[in-house]
């Protein structure tokens, strides 16, 4: 809806909820090129509460907000609580600080405010809250996205005398832009960190530097509008005093919308009475057809899911292809394994019957048990034989089948160890790596694992030893339900008596992981290599990680849960031979800029999740009262892209694509702190 058919709508009641709707924070800015005039009344209307007015479009109401001078001026002096990134959110014990700032580099390889144009955000006394709106509320204006405090600062002729025609001087109204511009300057930073903001310790110049995470308004607010309209997945984060929080919380009803996206864990059970007879069941894994990715690949292929552009169409059929590909790579990942194990066409009796005859047999025959096995699984049923995937069927049995082969690779190099942790368990680990994201692991917190990982190995055994990488693959994981209860940790004077509380629930979720690490260390000491073991890694493992608490498995599964790996091959024998739950989460090759590409890009492959890669600088570090370190600086969070590769196809991909796409290191500069591959190859 635009405002023409806004201003159109006959019932008073219903005009003015979506007039409302067309200026809140959380749907997409409204144009008001032509309708200046009705649009201004409804800003300066906007300053009463639901309750006080009835009609936005009242010009009797507009003029006694402006003609009321102690009115105005409340509208005024909350100018100075505008913000581009919100200090309160979560937290809004922090007080009297604002932060106005843009993103230092122009070129960040990840999402952030850059990507979007200028807008303010408000968070202040909750008593204010619809003062704030009459110079606050954005829309666009003659292409560009803008807001009344704005236009006035910079002098635009039609709003000036606009507002002249509600009986200002011209001398009046500039009076009004020239208070607006004094307390609205370009760029604001706090003098000192509240003891209620983040700190996090970041590696850089041979020292620490503290950073302080802060949300992005304009961010924020672009989630909210792109799952409004349902363009990407989402869970809500709810405030229970949204308010507080600021002017886009309390549009919303204290229900922030945040990206919700999951690593890949396949745990599903199988119904062994649908299973055909025992040598189908050897030699075919029918657990990979029930993945929701595969249904949702042949929704995309058989036509029944339906795109906005032909773009779009075009992007998800190449991922639905390719994902197709993926589970079947996974289906026969029992045969290929015979096929490619065999010596002198020695198959196991159960593979015999698959493989001892010619290729086109053998496809025209794993397509008759495909389709066979789709017609047994109720939610597949409809794809059994369906005239617009048996051809593709056989295309890509055909590839998987003459492509997907283990060839044994030489990869050496006398400086690098390995060290394998399997079958971790996390407990209460924080299930948002920053404000944006609900549900994928934190990046920032694998590195600050392996970096606390080399700081002991530095300390317990030698400070040569450097990490130069580490991955991680996720094996099962649970989001928790509900909220935390804080501790009680305050002190409250009732009838004379001093009780201990509990501080305000902030809504964090939280989760449990199990889950495989691989650190790649340099060990430059020939002599050290030799005398190192895992008796000796064990004690330097953490046992954080993202915030949560990091055991090793059971002592009754009675796992060996910790290897030192000098031969890249023997580990990644151990990897093959990992259970096929879960996924790697490589680095991605391909970076995003904008929320446009990053849709563009989960379209195109089913196994991309938006992930927390890091953060961006909105100054140079800096000294600053109460910081944890000599230099400090505010970054808001970045979003990046990450993928999640099953452990199938990281066996038939091979060992050295493995040790070169799925090592992650942090790159620490002074514009940002930004995940990245970690650049290593055997040669």
């Amino acid at each position: 809806m635009n405002l023409q058919d806004a201003f159109a709508i006959e019932s008073l009641k219903e005009k003015t909820t979506a007039l409302r709707k067309l200026f809140a924070p959380y749907t997409p800015h409204v144009a008001v090129d032509g309708l200046e005039v009705q649009a201004l009344t409804v800003l300066i209307n906007l300053v009463y509460k639901r309750s006080e007015i009835d009609a936005l479009t009242s010009t009797r109401t507009a003029k006694s907000v402006l003609r009321d001078e102690v009115l105005l001026s409340k509208c005024i002096n909350e100018v100075k609580w505008f913000h581009t990134h919100n200090l309160k959110y979560p937290d809004i014990r922090v007080s009297n600080q604002r932060l106005i700032s843009e993103v230092v580099s122009e070129d960040i390889a990840g999402i952030c405010s850059r990507s979007l144009p200028l807008s303010f955000g408000w968070s202040h006394n909750s008593a204010e809250i619809n003062h704030a709106k009459l110079f606050l509320t954005s829309f666009i204006w003659q292409g560009e996205v803008t807001c009344l405090a704005k236009l006035l600062i910079t002098e635009e002729p039609v709003w000036i005398n606009l507002i002249k025609a509600y009986g200002f001087t011209k001398k009046a109204v500039f009076d009004i832009a020239v208070k607006i511009k004094q307390q609205l300057p370009v760029a604001e930073l706090p003098l000192e960190v509240s003891s209620f903001s983040p700190q996090l310790q970041m590696p850089f110049q041979q020292s620490y530097l503290a950073v302080t995470p802060v949300v992005s308004h304009v961010m924020l607010a672009k989630i909210q509008q792109l799952t409004t309209d349902r363009k990407l997945n989402f869970g809500l984060v709810e405030h229970s005093r949204p308010a507080n929080v600021g002017d886009l919380a309390s549009s919303v009803g204290g229900n922030i919308r945040a990206l919700r996206y999951f690593p890949k864990t396949n745990s599903k059970v199988i119904n062994r009475s649908k299973v055909a007879n025992d040598d189908i069941e050897k030699a075919f894994k029918i657990r990979a057809l029930l993945s929701s990715q595969f249904q949702q690949a042949l929704l995309v292929l058989v036509g029944i899911k339906q795109f906005n552009t032909l773009r779009q169409k075009r992007l998800a059929r190449v991922a639905a292809i390719r994902q197709v590909r993926v589970s079947l790579q996974l289906w026969l990942d029992n045969i290929l394994e015979a096929k490619n194990n065999a010596q002198e066409q020695a198959y196991p009796e159960w593979a015999k019957h698959y493989l001892d005859q010619n290729i086109t047999n053998c496809i025209s025959q794993f397509s008759n048990i495909l389709n066979e096995s789709l017609g047994t699984l109720s939610k597949l049923k409809r794809f059994a034989y369906h005239p617009n995937l048996m051809g593709l069927f056989k295309t890509q049995l055909n590839y998987v089948f003459t492509h997907c082969t283990t060839e044994q690779e030489t990869l050496n190099d006398e400086q690098i160890v390995y060290v394998h942790c399997q079958d971790m368990r996390v407990f209460d680990a924080e299930a948002m790596a920053n404000p944006y994201i609900q549900g994928m692991p934190s990046l920032t917190a694998l590195n600050g694992l392996a970096h606390n990982f080399e700081r002991k190995l530095k300390n317990f055994i030698d400070p040569s030893i450097k990490c130069i990488g580490s991955a991680i693959h996720i094996e099962n994981y649970q989001l928790h339900t509900g909220k935390p209860l804080p501790e009680p940790s305050k002190l409250k004077q009732v009838a004379g008596h001093t009780h201990v509380i509990s501080s305000g629930i902030i809504d964090k979720p939280k989760c449990d992981i199990t889950l495989d690490l691989v650190f790649r260390l340099f060990v430059p000491n020939i002599e050290l290599l030799d005398k190192l073991n895992s008796q000796l890694i064990k004690p330097a493992l953490p046992s954080m990680f993202a915030g949560g608490t990091m055991h090793p498995p059971s002592l009754y599964q009675n796992i060996d849960w910790c290897h030192l790996h000098t031969k890249p091959s023997e580990l990644f024998k151990n990897i093959k031979a990992k259970s096929l739950n879960g996924s790697w989460l490589y680095p991605s090759k391909k970076v995003v800029k904008s929320f446009e590409q990053l849709i563009d890009a989960l379209n195109g492959n089913f196994n991309l999740r938006p992930a927390a890669i890091g953060f961006a600088a909105l100054e140079e570090p800096v000294k600053r009262d109460a910081a944890l370190h000599e230099y400090h600086c505010y970054a808001e969070p970045v979003i990046g892209l990450l993928e999640c590769v099953s452990n199938t196809s990281v066996k038939y991909a091979g060992a050295k694509q493995f040790f070169h796409d799925a090592f992650w290191v942090m790159d620490v500069q002074k514009e940002s702190m930004l995940m990245k591959k970690s650049k290593f190859e055997y040669e």
